[in-house]
């Protein structure tokens, strides 16, 4: 019973100390959130154009495609991620940003048979929900700016179920992330303990239960493996960019649970669900 009396103040008092980041990191945090999320987006891109006649090659043997086709489908890709990037990051037209690096990343799974390869496809599919839950970000930002502007009075009546219905869908999405980078099968004690801590922190996300607490936690702990794992500035050789690409490809993943940092758990989650009981 002490036992239990401890874990549950501790784990109120991380919670606690994770709201207070939150509130004063509240400027700061959904501009590295932004960051952080377009990060593998600008490498690509930047990958691309110093790599630009082997991405042609490429195209023209995976595609067995012209190379008119291939020089536009490059082109598309290049401009679009650059493009998306930017209106994020400046915050211009952010949904229509959204949609256009959806689509992008949709493209990129058929032009690399992505399909095929389990853990790729899990880790842009956690990239979709942090998408997801930025375009969730702009749509509340959109509604505080509306009621701020409403007229004294004179209520505000706008549906929020579909927004609180995607912040959940993000977190799902998000949750792919750890069975394709930190979930390690091997039979050993420190294994065992690494894996039913990330579960249990993802378990958190997804149903919405002391979420901030639990989204800057595996952020956390997400960075330091990252910096650990894909350390591609230490690598030399043709590995280097496959290292590069995890690296960055997992930084944006840390965007997305920032933003659930930012956001919250939603309507849809048991903590809201707690203060009804």
């Amino acid at each position: 019973m002490e036992v239990d009396d401890l874990w549950l103040r501790l784990l109120s008092r991380s919670e606690d100390i994770a709201d207070e980041v939150s509130r004063r990191s509240r400027h700061v945090l959904p501009v590295v959130a932004r960051l952080f999320l377009t990060a593998t987006f600008l490498e690509d891109a930047l990958r691309m154009w110093l790599h630009f006649f082997e991405y042609l090659e490429y195209l023209q043997l995976q595609l067995n495609c012209s190379e008119l086709l291939s020089v536009f489908v490059v082109i598309v890709n290049l401009i679009g991620q650059l493009l998306g990037s930017v209106l994020v990051l400046f915050r211009v037209w952010v949904n229509l940003a959204v949609l256009l690096l959806g689509g992008m990343l949709l493209l990129q799974v058929q032009l690399h048979v992505v399909p095929w390869q389990l853990q790729l496809l899990l880790r842009n599919a956690a990239l979709l929900g942090g998408l997801l839950l930025l375009h969730v970000e702009t749509q509340e930002q959109r509604l505080c700016n509306s009621g701020a502007e409403a007229r004294p009075g004179v209520p505000l009546l706008v549906n929020r179920r579909p927004q609180h219905l995607m912040r959940l869908a993000g977190r799902a999405l998000l949750a792919c992330m750890y069975p394709a980078s930190l979930l390690r099968f091997e039979l050993c004690i420190s294994a065992v303990v690494l894996n039913s801590f990330g579960v249990m922190l993802m378990a958190f996300i997804v149903l919405g239960y002391r979420t901030r607490l639990a989204a800057l936690t595996l952020a956390l702990l997400l960075t330091l493996w990252n910096l650990y794992s894909n350390s591609w500035w230490l690598v030399h050789g043709a590995s280097r960019d496959l290292f590069k690409y995890n690296c960055f490809h997992t930084l944006s993943v840390v965007g997305g649970l920032l933003h659930v940092v930012v956001l919250g758990p939603g309507q849809v989650s048991l903590e809201q669900y707690k203060k009804r009981w």
